[in-house]
């Protein structure tokens, strides 16, 4: 008896798992503290987990306690912003974990153990490879060789931004989704196939759990034509002439997306809310172009295998013109409505996430046409995707040694970080430069202040002013040689408005004696309430790039957004030197103060300033929150 052969795809799947979990037990679990375990369950993920606490440990939904990262505060109860699709697909694993910490003698029970940690990030790897799993059947079931599946498995995997995601962000919605992504593809084929109709009921509870998860990611419904290509007429027509499995599916779908008007009673009292208050689409002024290309976490810039599912859509326009077309349609209204996102960098990270669950969509085009390319071009695009694999995981690499910044690269940095690896490479690139806070009507200037240091300014105060040579402009310098603190912007309480979003935009003159002088200085953007307390405080490393020449002056530019005044709170910038070990002069310092014009919508409750102090999450991977 001849024992059967184990396709090459398997083997793929089980090597990508195999260094999966491997990298994420060293550097998730483990990682420089030997306890990272705890940063699993941070930014946006504290939202999707703060459902799990509030419902199954603490018994508070609508009455949590104060939680900048998620908790919106209204009239009526608090208001977990996010959607509870991740929650629901975190849930078993959640319940694992606590089972295993409360058999545990040492583990707290509050739901915030290694155990429950853990074991979430058990079931973002488990469920990527169920999504593997979908996905290879899937190009199977389309007629793809089982060697070109495996080689488009492995670079989907390790060439994209899913590598990251599945190893060291595995409680972020993605890759939960791409799992969601990969099953409705499947049961959509199945469906063009002529599988039983019950398979459209189960589609439809899918269909459902995509939507609760992100809502715009219904968007995928635009993918059938991609799976079932000209058999999708036919396909419709069937589910038109079972009318019961239709109405079945419709209420799967109804029954699946109804949890999340359920959990918002529960907060709130009603059955719509929205938690994304201050956030939203700029339709008019999406910036796709950075989306796709920029050195800002631009998708083929961070992940170029992906220019082969584009060359692939247009390969495919005479072989399968209904999957080529309704392909390019798909990607085009996805990116669309990715780069209408007022913060279309979707905040920290490497790479851009936001693709992620795409990948599955995007896998059947390449696969498609990589299957039947010609020999030379297929070798070609072997290379390419081994090329990218390379690629992307050293710049994966980079990113976790802190060679790439985490959030505000640009062409410079990317140019300077570009192939560097050394420990004196690493924990180099700094600064601040952020999109502005949602407006849909624009915004306004409301304050502007500058000093050449040559007369009293009525917002920059403080600092040790001195004349010296070699002042940029005039004769006077602000001196960081010691000091912790030097020239502050102040705008007190009056001096702008409350109730609405802020935007600074900063530049100063620095000049350093010796390059990297002013290496361990810091920037500080706070606001800071009457008695002191700090409701906002966000420091980050004030160069943008290493010191690269001696007896330079060199232009610093950011751009900070910060959350509504409350009555009698002020605003703060200035360069903090911690440890007393910068050397540098400042000079010619200018402030930009934009308001957000006033639209729309209900507004939140704000909540007491909280005097230990609250900002965004700049050490966190993830940053702002999106839709």
């Amino acid at each position: 008896m001849t024992t059967p052969r184990i396709r090459s795809s398997t083997w793929a799947i089980a090597g990508l798992m195999v260094l999966l979990t491997t990298l994420q037990v060293r550097w998730a679990w483990i990682g420089e503290s030997g306890h990272d375990w705890e940063n699993i369950v941070r930014s946006d993920v504290r939202g999707y987990y703060g459902y799990l606490l509030a419902v199954f440990i603490r018994h508070d939904l609508g009455h949590e306690p104060a939680e900048p990262t998620y908790v919106q505060h209204t009239a009526d109860g608090t208001l977990n912003k996010y959607f509870a699709g991740t929650a629901v697909m975190m849930a078993p694993w959640f319940a694992a974990g606590h089972a295993l910490a409360l058999m545990s003698r040492d583990a707290p029970k509050d739901g915030r153990s290694g155990w429950e940690f853990m074991a979430v990030g058990l079931g973002g790897l488990v469920h990527v490879m169920l999504g593997l799993l979908l996905l290879r059947a899937l190009l199977t079931g389309l007629g793809v060789r089982d060697a070109t599946v495996g080689w488009v498995l492995v670079a989907t995997t390790l060439a994209t931004p899913l590598l990251q995601y599945a190893t060291m962000q595995p409680g972020w919605s993605h890759v939960h989704s791409f799992l969601a992504f990969s099953a409705f593809l499947y049961l959509v084929h199945r469906l063009a196939e002529g599988g039983g109709m019950r398979w459209m009921v189960l589609l439809g509870a899918v269909l459902g759990l995509i939507v609760l998860i992100r809502p715009v990611n219904g968007l995928v419904v635009l993918a059938v034509p991609m799976v079932a290509g000209r058999r999708t007429p036919e396909l419709l027509r069937r589910a038109l002439r079972h009318p019961k499995h239709l109405a079945l599916a419709l209420a799967a779908f109804g029954a699946v997306v109804a949890v999340q008007p359920v959990l918002w009673h529960a907060q709130t009292g009603h059955w719509l809310e929205w938690g994304y208050r201050g956030e939203g689409f700029h339709w008019d002024r999406p910036e796709v172009l950075r989306v796709l290309f920029g050195f800002r976490r631009g998708l083929f810039l961070y992940a170029p295998v992906l220019l082969l599912a584009m060359v692939a859509l247009v390969g495919l326009r005479r072989r399968t013109p209904v999957v080529a077309w309704s392909g390019l349609l798909y990607f085009g209204i996805t990116t669309y409505v990715i780069a209408s996102w007022w913060i279309w960098y979707y905040g920290s990270g490497f790479g851009s996430r936001v693709y992620i669950e795409h990948l599955a969509v995007l896998a059947v085009p390449w696969a498609l046409w990589l299957d039947d390319a010609g020999p030379v071009a297929r070798r070609m695009a072997r290379s390419w995707m081994a090329l990218c694999i390379l690629f992307h995981g050293f710049q994966y690499w980079q990113f976790h040694h802190r060679v790439l910044h985490h959030e505000s690269m640009d062409r410079h940095k990317y140019a300077w970080a570009f192939g560097r690896h050394g420990t004196q490479d690493m924990d180099r690139l700094g600064g601040n430069y952020q999109a502005p806070p949602y407006n849909p009507n624009g915004m306004s200037l409301v304050l502007k202040a500058y000093t050449n240091l040559e007369t009293p300014s009525p917002h920059w105060t403080g600092g040790r002013i001195e004349a010296r040579p070699e002042a940029y402009s005039g004769r006077q310098v602000c001196v960081y040689d010691g000091q912790e603190f030097g020239i502050t912007f102040i705008a007190g309480a009056g001096s702008l408005p409350v109730g609405r979003a802020l935007h600074l935009e900063v530049s100063a003159m620095r000049y350093e004696e010796r390059a990297g002088d002013s290496f361990a200085m810091q920037g500080v953007a706070a606001v800071q309430g009457a008695d002191g307390g700090l409701s906002y405080y966000e420091p980050f490393r004030m160069n943008l790039l290493p010191g690269e020449r001696d007896r330079n002056w060199t232009r610093l530019c950011y751009a900070i957004p910060l959350p509504p005044l409350r009555q009698g709170e002020e605003v703060r910038f200035y360069f903090w030197d911690q440890h007393g070990r910068a050397r540098m002069l400042v000079d010619d310092l200018r402030m930009k103060v934009f308001a957000v014009n006033p639209y729309g919508g209900a507004a939140a409750v704000i909540p007491p300033a909280s005097p230990g102090g609250a900002g965004r999450d700049p050490g966190g991977v993830g940053g702002p929150s999106r839709i």
